[in-house]
């Protein structure tokens, strides 16, 4: 039996106090170390809950591997694919290789034998045909042989001689091998380097493209600065001439000059146009009337050898200006330097109708 005499049982419970105090330090602060570590696992749980529930709506119930089997298959089919691609191409190079090499061992006119085709070029152009069976008989083969070679002197030469002449000639008469179509021929004579011209299509044009297209011509059509200028001009000058022409004429002969004067000038049918639709009796009339009524004999005695020296002068100069005013009015061909001549011919007449413009004027005083 132990003997306790000796111990201090204040201190121990003293002790005891201190380790009971210490354990409970020490579940707090273990409640606090997982509180502090718990809830950031939590929160990746939760992420990764959600990136699954992402997945299966992006591919549905599928399984993931089977959509990994089912790219590999697909990968398995294109590699397969490819591969007989490329065994194909291979196959008709080497059967252009071989048609080619055959080729290089016919004979070919004497004209064409110093243009034949080189066997790389030529296997490369048979290559190209869009079906290998042209090339389907030596008598195929020998055509495109010859075809090529000619084109290939076509190419080379900078004028026609007697040797190109002698090449197509012998060209000529060889056997035109049998195809199934044009568009056969059109393809075998293009793979040998003789291009042959492409027909126009037809297509027809709806209604929209077609006023388009009116729309473009109208605007080429427009007209140049020089025409405007001569159209003003002329529209000026032919209603002063005309002003002054009806009024010489009516004081002189009274306001009935044209019912008396007119059948006198050989204006008969300027007489009629006017009973018929009225107006100012110069309004239908044309330059040859105007040139008419001023260099007939009576009217230019009496009226117009003041301004003008000769009868016929007249008459040439209203043709003149007739000529000009059809050109620049009725989409004839009108240049700058017919605008040059419309002005100096108008300029002319001007100097003389200016002699039957009034010298004075009155100014009442006021």
């Amino acid at each position: 039996m132990k003997d306790f005499g000796s111990i201090d049982f204040t201190s121990i419970n003293e002790t005891m106090r201190r380790v009971a105090s210490g354990l409970e330090g020490f579940n707090d602060l273990q409640a606090r170390f997982r509180a502090g570590y718990q809830s950031p696992l939590t929160e990746m749980l939760k992420q990764f809950e959600d990136q699954q529930a992402a997945r299966q709506a992006m591919f549905g119930n599928l399984d993931i591997n089977n959509r990994l089997r089912e790219f590999g298959a697909a990968a398995g089919g294109f590699r397969s694919a490819l591969a007989d691609t490329l065994a194909g191409a291979s196959a008709a190079f080497r059967e252009a290789q071989e048609r080619a090499s055959l080729a290089q061992t016919l004979s070919l006119p004497s004209p064409l034998e110093g243009f034949r085709t080189p066997f790389d070029s030529l296997s490369v152009r048979m290559l190209a045909l869009d079906d290998a069976r042209m090339l389907g008989s030596r008598l195929h083969i020998e055509f495109f042989n010859q075809a090529s070679a000619l084109s290939d002197m076509i190419e080379g030469v900078n004028r026609v001689g007697r040797e190109l002449s002698e090449a197509v000639a012998a060209f000529r008469q060889f056997p035109l091998p049998e195809l199934e179509s044009l568009s056969g021929y059109r393809n075998f004579f293009d793979g040998t380097g003789l291009i042959l011209p492409r027909w126009p299509k037809i297509r027809l044009l709806t209604k929209a493209e077609k006023r388009r297209r009116f729309k473009d011509r109208l605007k080429a059509k427009s007209e140049p600065a020089h025409v405007k200028r001569a159209k003003s001009l002329v529209h000026r000058y032919e209603l002063t001439l005309r002003d002054i022409l009806d009024a010489v004429m009516a004081e002189e002969y009274g306001e009935d000059w044209p019912d008396t004067r007119l059948p006198l000038c050989d204006c008969k049918d300027l007489l009629g146009k006017w009973k018929k639709r009225g107006g100012d009796v110069l309004d239908h009339a044309d330059y040859v009337h105007y040139g008419r009524i001023m260099g007939y004999p009576d009217h230019f005695v009496a009226i117009f050898e003041t301004a003008f020296a000769d009868p016929q002068m007249v008459v040439d100069l209203m043709r003149t200006a007739g000529n000009l005013r059809a050109a620049s009015h009725h989409g004839r061909e009108f240049t700058p330097e017919d605008l040059r001549d419309l002005r100096v011919t108008w300029k002319t007449i001007e100097t003389g109708l200016l002699v039957f413009t009034d010298d004075y004027e009155f100014v009442l005083q006021d």
